[in-house]
């Protein structure tokens, strides 16, 4: 009867599920349309500025140096221009050109126009769609300095041109030169933005100089203001996983490292302490601002980001003061890191900067899982160097975790068997006691103790491996060496491996977008209902609570539509895990396992029981107490 209920029970909320999905997927389409009707009559994000030029990019990036494609002459009124821009007048009227400075893997085009990077592209990357990878353009990207001048005026320099100094370059191995573009303030007083370039690195040495300026800047000023603002734009193949792997990190000078929302719309933060570096972080690339002497004072950081808008991942704003003395000359010493996530080249820089690849939940009590995540690492490029396939080091990684946890591995099979062998003592004890739940634990806990059986000795596995299951869910979505690494069907190891796909549809239970079927995911799904099937047969406890016996088969059904969205290298690693469990489990109980001696073991135990652990005296004395709660003497 019981028996029959549970199914019953369990089919009711199957059914109330779906019908719950079918309404909020009506719903969440009616929201969509009437959004997208709000939308049309709003410009879609990023916003380029109407008194910017727009310069093609495959224009500016296969630009002779100093020889742009396409400028951008701006004129102003002499006196207007005068009274704004006071001794910067002359440098606010030009010609936009550009410039390229590039090295083994990196081109950058800087720009007349603010002085600024106009883009970065990065030569040993491709978009997932095999198009250069550009990190971004000055359409999704600006950073400027703003001066306070006479007349209580603000000088944007996001609004001067810039003077080339020195010539533009390609420089390769450990070389390294340099290129700086100068506003000039009159004679012999400039601003100075100089950019260094070495060979083979993605760190770019950014100096800011401030040359006779104290003439020009009020001498009470002591400060000068910073912005920077990015959209990222996307690169990868599923934009959903990208924006949850993005966010804007930052680490106060000396100290810890710490980031904005990951999952708000928006979020933003008031910065009083110096900071050391800021990160615009995505999924698997970055642009990291360093000021070694904790120059970033006093600012605000925002994130924000609109689920209904994929044209970019997610909008960054940064502002700062810099600490100004009004001296001849003042220099900012800056660095940029533009390049992938790569948790050794990071870690080389030795500032912190590998933190913003997650290892790890925030939440405090889970964070020394970021360890077994660093070991992952380490063993996953030991092996990267005899260059395997990805697959087949996931492979082998998987075969030695199941070698390492072998012994506890067997002790655990070998515990379920001794626990199906108790089974008819198990239900008798039930028969004799009904309802009794209290005395049924407490019996059933004296039957474990003669026989010498531990009910929760298939539990130690479990538990050592979920560690490394979760550090597994942070290694795979965030590895750059996954990305783009095809295996069997799989054409990206970092994406979903997708075999089928068809219009979207929302699930917003689960809280994905189900628009494909990954393999991966319906053979690890496969996979977990057999190891489930296994596990029932050999778990007596399943007897004894039969309801129980049916959740390992729904919960797999229920991940089924999570997974479907994850990296096809976490879901190959889950289905390997499977696999070998599988293969694993059978090898013991069928060459390993002797029920007959098992069964002569605990009668010899029963006959010579073992004192009491504490442990086991603690959860006596434990059931014991709740038993005089439920039944007090009178």
């Amino acid at each position: 009867m019981k028996n029959r209920e549970t199914v019953i029970g369990w089919v009711l909320i199957v059914v109330l599920m779906l019908v719950f999905s079918f309404y909020q997927n009506k719903k969440f389409k009616e929201e969509q349309a009437l959004k997208k009707e709000q939308q049309k009559s709003q410009p879609e994000r990023p916003k380029e500025k109407a008194s910017e030029a727009v310069v093609s990019l495959n224009d500016t990036t296969h630009a002779a140096a100093g020889v742009p494609n396409a400028t951008a002459t701006v004129v102003k009124d002499s006196t207007t221009t005068s009274s704004k821009f006071g001794a910067f007048a002359t440098a606010a009227t030009g010609e936009e050109k550009l410039f390229v400075i590039e090295n083994d893997v990196q081109k950058i085009t800087l720009t007349s126009k603010g002085g600024q990077i106009k883009s970065v592209e990065l030569k040993k990357f491709k978009t997932w769609d095999k198009k250069p990878l550009i990190l971004f353009t000055d359409r999704t990207n600006s950073l400027s300095y703003q001066l306070s001048i006479e007349n209580n005026q603000t000088v944007d320099t996001k609004d001067l041109f810039f003077a080339p100094v020195g010539d533009t370059f390609n420089v390769t191995g450990d070389a390294s030169k340099s290129f700086a573009l100068r506003a000039s303030a009159g004679e012999g007083k400039y601003l100075e933005q100089k950019f260094t370039l070495k060979g083979n690195s993605y760190l770019l040495n950014y100096d800011v100089n401030l040359v006779g300026l104290n003439t020009v800047i009020p001498a009470n000023n002591t400060f000068i203001g910073i912005n920077w603002d990015n959209y990222l734009s996307p690169l990868e193949h599923n934009l959903m996983l990208e924006r949850r792997y993005s966010a804007l990190y930052f680490r106060y000078d000396q100290n810890d490292v710490t980031h904005l929302s990951e999952d708000k719309e928006s979020d933003s933060l008031i910065i009083k302490a110096p900071l050391e570096w800021v990160s615009y972080k995505q999924q698997f690339f970055n642009t990291t601002l360093f000021s070694p002497k904790g120059d970033f004072r006093n600012g605000k950081l925002r994130t924000h980001f609109s689920k209904d808008n994929t044209s970019y991942v997610k909008e960054y704003e940064s502002g700062f003061t810099l600490p100004y003395n009004n001296s001849g000359n003042v220099s900012y010493n800056f660095q940029y890191y533009i390049g992938p996530n790569s948790y050794n080249g990071l870690a080389s820089i030795n500032k912190e900067v590998e933190s913003i690849i997650k290892l790890s939940p925030d939440f405090f009590l889970f964070s020394w899982i970021r360890y077994i995540t660093r070991f992952i690492i380490w063993v996953f490029s030991w092996f990267d160097r005899v260059h395997l396939n990805y697959g087949i080091i996931i492979l082998l990684m998987t075969l030695i975790l199941k070698i390492v946890l072998h012994p506890l591995t067997a002790k655990s099979i070998e515990s379920s068997a001794k626990m199906k062998i108790l089974a008819p003592e198990l239900a008798a004890l039930k028969e004799k006691y009904g309802d009794d739940q209290t005395k049924i634990g407490q019996e059933q806990m004296k039957l474990y103790s003669r026989a010498g059986v531990s009910p929760f000795g298939g539990c130690l596995p479990l538990l050592i491996q979920m560690p490394i299951l979760m550090a597994m869910y942070y290694f795979f979505p965030t590895s750059i060496e996954l990305r783009q690494q095809p295996f069997l069907w799989a054409t990206d190891l970092s994406s979903y491996d997708s075999i089928v796909s068809f219009s979207a549809t929302a699930l917003p239970i689960i809280g994905s977008t189900f628009n494909h079927i990954s393999l991966f995911t319906i053979l690890m799904t496969i996979t977990s209902i057999g190891q489930a099937v296994m596990n029932n047969q050999l778990n007596a406890m399943n007897n004894q609570q039969p309801g129980m016996k049916y959740m390992p088969y729904f919960m797999p059904l229920l991940l089924m539509f999570m997974f479907n969205d994850f990296p096809a290298a976490l879901t190959y690693y889950y289905l390997l895990q499977n696999l070998l469990g599988i293969a694993h489990q059978w090898i013991i109980q069928k060459f390993f396992i002797n029920d007959e001696k098992l069964r002569k073991q605990i009668e010899d135990n029963k006959k010579n029981p073992k004192a009491q652990s504490s442990w086991q005296k603690k959860l006596a004395d434990i059931q014991k107490q709740a038993a005089e709660r439920q039944n007090p003497k009178k």
